[in-house]
């Protein structure tokens, strides 16, 4: 089985869980092929171990692995407002005890949700016996900011077409270093465009990414990373 498949069912199995696994049961999720070709067992093998194996059969960057007391973790690189946005609905309360199965430490995560909180993307209601519940917020509609004059559509499809080399699509992270325009002005205009069905965005394939690229694409109101872009056909 080629490399980038193993990476591909690592990568699946983070997606189906949130983003991030306990180290020690990855094996068990993984097909005997796969633990065959990492040269694994389906236990008895240490975080370590299994840590140094995943990494040599995955691109640089593509997973993150974090401690927490004994416990290791794999999961999808982020930041921890990303992760545990993702695990907040607006109909049911965060259950709190989840907490102690995050790859973060409680202080982390409560300075996260302050931030959340702050930032109006996640709020909190205290029960009838005062125990507090968290919500992800109701996306609320706002102004939109407009791109600052100077930054228009024209340059940022020149751009593109110098990236595209007739491939149809191009990566954000490769749009983004090439423009070089304030991370907001160009996500705004991502947004603009996607708004008015001039262009379409994609999500990431963190395993075709390397360095800081997972970082450069683009964030959408979903909490979805999107990777690529694509001009809508006139």
């Amino acid at each position: 089985m080629p490399e980038k498949n193993i990476s591909d069912t690592i990568q699946n199995i983070l997606d189906k869980n949130k983003g991030f696994v306990l180290l020690s049961n990855l094996p068990a999720l993984l097909s005997n092929e796969v633990r065959q070709q990492l040269g694994i067992k389906k236990s008895k093998e240490t975080a370590g171990i299994l840590q140094k194996k995943i990494e040599a059969a995955a691109s640089e960057g593509q997973f993150m692995f974090r401690k927490k007391g004994a416990k290791t973790y794999i999961l999808t690189p982020c930041e921890p407002s990303e992760l545990v946005l993702g695990l907040l609905s607006s109909k049911k309360p965060f259950d709190m005890k989840t907490i102690n199965t995050l790859p973060f430490t409680k202080p982390e995560v409560i300075e996260t949700v302050n931030v959340l909180v702050e930032a109006g993307q996640a709020k909190i209601t205290l029960t009838k016996d005062f125990k507090p519940q968290i919500f992800r917020a109701e996306a609320v509609a706002a102004p939109k900011p407009s791109v600052p004059a100077g930054y228009t559509p024209e340059a940022f499809r020149e751009a593109f077409d110098l990236l595209d080399n007739g491939r149809i699509f191009v990566r954000i992270p490769d749009l983004r270093r090439m423009l070089n325009w304030p991370r907001n002005v160009f996500d705004q205009m991502l947004r603009d465009l996607r708004d008015k069905s001039i262009i379409q965005l994609h999500t990431a394939d963190a395993s075709t990414m390397k360095g800081n690229e997972v970082e450069d694409c683009f964030i959408d109101e979903n909490n979805f990373r999107m990777g690529t872009v694509t001009y809508n056909v006139k």
